[in-house]
């Protein structure tokens, strides 16, 4: 009864046009009244928030394009009409939150299509456990803001999940790293667009999202003390654009180098290049360093082609004028020369002082137990530290070393060329992140849900591409070798649901 019931709810060929329909008349008719009598971004942003839930119903494909488009473009942005009370969850709130609920309520109603597994699945739950319990510890020092920004970190650790159990074919994989692509091109376009306009013509236009949750008055970032403008985008911290985009850039690499590309090789050398250059005026260090590492790891492992892009990029600074300074900008902050780099240093000590105090659990997700102390590092190898303690480094890093072994030692047994370009790509883009982690915290940041959910992302387009590469080529037997534990008609039913 329960697999009739679903199955009548998802395929009616009747009622879901009618439910679409009348969704379209209500989003037409709210939309205009908050646009008129609030603010015009307000009325787009609930048509927006309105597509991206029936999308995610409708589609679970939909739902992982719409995380990926709204984290990259708005990943601040909030839904304009409280919800419950005051509350306005942000719009990466409701992709994440409506695409678990749609592959689990998928699953409850259709059992037979079974659960995929990977080898990092329980380093990931005892992770999330660990978190709690030391969210726990330190519960009475947590505000009602804490709380909620925790919840919210979990749910962006448990979208690997939804990444895993959602793309189960190549052709999903493959359009899913197409939209990642093209969303992080034009992030990067959208923040060159606002670096290079008058200044404070691009702070007005940044102002206008504040409707959608964004900081309003002057938003624009500048290096300490001095007036070289910095890349925000819609990131608004040029750190966090440069977070992303070492997540992104590697992917990129891959698809320009790789044996098979998703997408034509001049389109991805145009992506490169965009995507490179916002980079670079981020002025961010971290992700530099992070971009680097991931460069250099897929031009040992795999594309030795990729080296010469690196000698050209390495002649292009030790020539061109902004390589000096650029140069300059880098060696300050390893010899701890300005401002920024004091600072973290001081925190890093002061972080050390913590972690010795409170070494196994942390002290949680709120505030230092003491009032010497503070929880703050900008790197999120000492900021897991202090919030849960050396266990959860541990757990973390033996979780990321098993991920690295899975798939470097499955590699040469991937047949499909699209398929082995797509896993070096997102490794390496694992590897940036880990990397750029060392200084920078937002792959593990309360405050930055959006970074940490693309950041797991990633990790998902890594198991899932060495699982289907693994595995045989006929879509039943690729499902049963996944350990999924389908029968074909099963295999089929999925096939039919996500196509």
């Amino acid at each position: 009864m329960r697999d009739l019931a679903w199955s009548r709810l998802e395929y009616s060929r009747r009622l879901l046009p009618a439910l679409l329909v009348a969704a379209g008349v209500v989003a037409a008719l709210g939309g205009g009244i908050a646009t008129a009598l609030v603010h015009p971004a307000v009325g787009v942003a609930a048509l927006m928030a309105l597509m991206v839930a029936l999308g995610i119903l409708v589609n679970t494909q939909l739902g992982l394009m719409s995380f990926i488009v709204v984290a990259t473009l708005l990943p601040f942005a909030v839904v304009p009409v409280p919800l419950l009370g005051s509350l306005k969850p942000t719009l990466l709130d409701a992709a994440l939150t409506g695409l678990l609920l749609a592959w689990v309520f998928r699953f409850l109603g259709k059992p037979a299509s079974g659960l995929v597994r990977t080898p990092i699945d329980p380093l990931i739950l005892v992770f999330i456990g660990l978190a709690v319990m030391s969210f726990t510890i330190g519960v009475f020092s947590v505000t009602a803001e804490a709380f909620r920004f925790f919840l919210k970190t979990i749910n962006s650790i448990l979208f690997f999940f939804s990444v895993t159990n959602c793309l189960r074919q190549t052709k999903q994989l493959t359009s899913m790293v197409r939209v990642l692509l093209v969303a992080g091109f034009a992030a990067s376009l959208v923040a060159l667009a606002i670096y290079l306009i008058e200044p404070g013509t691009a702070n007005r236009i940044l102002n206008y999202l504040v409707p959608l949750g964004y900081p309003s008055g002057m938003v624009l970032r500048y290096i300490a003390s001095t007036e070289v403008l910095r890349a925000i985008g819609t990131s608004v911290d040029p750190n966090i654009l440069g977070g992303t985009l070492v997540l992104i850039i590697p992917v990129a690499l891959g698809q320009l180098f790789g044996e098979k590309p998703v997408l034509p090789r001049w389109q991805m050398a145009l992506m490169v290049a965009a995507m490179s250059l916002t980079m670079a005026l981020t002025y961010s260090r971290g992700s530099w360093l992070g971009l680097a590492a991931a460069a250099l790891f897929m031009s040992g492992l795999r594309y030795r082609k990729l080296l010469i892009l690196l000698v050209i990029f390495g002649v292009a600074l030790y020539f061109l004028p902004v390589g000096d300074f650029l140069v300059e900008r880098l060696e300050s902050g390893i010899n701890v020369e300005d401002q920024a780099a004091a600072m973290r240093l001081g925190e890093y000590k002061d972080a050390l002082r913590l972690i010795s105090l409170y070494p196994w659990f942390g002290v949680g997700f709120g505030q230092a137990p003491s009032i010497d102390l503070y929880v703050a590092a900008s790197s999120i190898y000492l900021l897991m530290a202090e919030e849960m303690g050396l266990v959860g480094v541990a757990v973390f890093l033996v979780t990321v070393i098993t991920l690295f072994i899975y798939a470097i030692t499955r590699l040469p047994k991937i047949a499909d060329p699209s398929l082995r370009t797509i896993q070096m790509g997102a490794l390496a883009g694992v590897l940036g992140a880990l990397t750029a982690g060392l200084f920078d915290h937002h792959f593990f940041n309360l405050n930055f849900p959006h970074t940490v959910a693309l950041f797991w992302f990633t990790v998902g387009l890594v198991m899932v591409a060495t699982r289907l590469g693994t595995s045989d080529e006929s879509p039943e037997s690729r499902v049963r070798g996944s350990g999924v534990g389908m029968t074909l008609e099963s295999a089929k039913s999925v096939d039919k649901e996500t196509t």
